[in-house]
């Protein structure tokens, strides 16, 4: 069985004020990881580092925009700073801001998508990727959406479909490096994404999934499952801390259905 351990191990983890992002934030600093934190909102990140901080583990937490390139960069250099050297990066953060029909999106909304959801990822790694350690682990949280065309959200489609293709990329570039990187695909999650509620008035995991079969949006097979944001956290722990020669260009699904 794999050590789950990340004692000693610095993880950079985006999004990380709410949802996916936060739970995994806190199963890594549980496990003995250093992390290392983002998101829009202050306050967001000022909990959960003060909870991080709690286990007994450093962090460096910096509120920010991760579809604005400055703010990114100056982010990097501020956990370089922090701790030298990473050993994990999971690239959560994302944006749902376009659900219509292509005709009828917004270019501007359209773009930040992109920004968000494709640049943030390669900004991220890019400024951190030489200052990875051998064994490092590149987590990249992408979407069924990505590997299926639907009628609308485009720009999501879109974006993820391009995020898989750069976890193929890298994990080519850097096995020689000994750095695995992988495409983890949570599947419906209870956060206010998936709500399409704002993060305020967004129902929290417990009380969305207290309502059963009637969390499941309509569309998606009676088989499929809404998941605490909880279990997507376990397996990117499982993926974090696999050996150095485990898995690399792989897509790991908690969906219950094909991709």
């Amino acid at each position: 069985m794999t050590d789950q351990s990340l004692m000693g191990k610095v993880a950079v983890v985006t999004g990380a004020g709410r949802g996916i992002g936060k739970s995994t934030a806190l199963t890594f600093a549980k496990a003995g990881a250093d992390i290392a934190i983002c998101a829009r909102s202050q306050s967001d990140i000022a909990e959960v580092c003060a909870e991080i901080e709690s286990l007994g583990r450093r962090c460096f937490a910096q509120a920010m925009d991760i579809g604005e390139a400055g703010e990114t960069e100056a982010f990097c250099k501020g956990v370089l700073g922090a701790f030298s050297a990473v050993d994990i990066i999971v690239n959560n953060a994302g944006a749902y801001l376009e659900r219509g029909a292509f005709e009828d999106s917004d270019p501007d909304l359209w773009w930040k998508t992109m920004e968000v959801n494709l640049r943030g990822p390669y900004l991220i790694t890019r400024h951190l990727i030489a200052d990875m350690r051998k064994g490092g682990k590149i987590i990249n949280l992408t979407s069924g959406k990505g590997y299926a065309a639907g009628a609308n959200s485009s720009a999501y489609h879109v974006s993820k479909a391009a995020l898989n293709m750069m976890t193929d990329g890298l994990a080519n570039e850097l096995w020689a490096r000994d750095i695995d990187v992988n495409s983890l695909v949570p599947g419906p999650t209870a956060t206010a994404t998936f709500q399409n509620a704002d993060p305020a008035e967004a129902k929290s995991p417990e009380d969305f999934l207290a309502q059963g079969s009637a969390a499941l949006p309509k569309g998606l097979p009676a088989w499929e499952r809404v998941k605490h944001p909880d279990e997507v956290a376990e397996m990117a722990l499982h993926l974090a801390s696999q050996p150095i020669g485990g898995p690399t260009g792989q897509i790991y699904s908690l969906a219950r259905r094909p991709m």
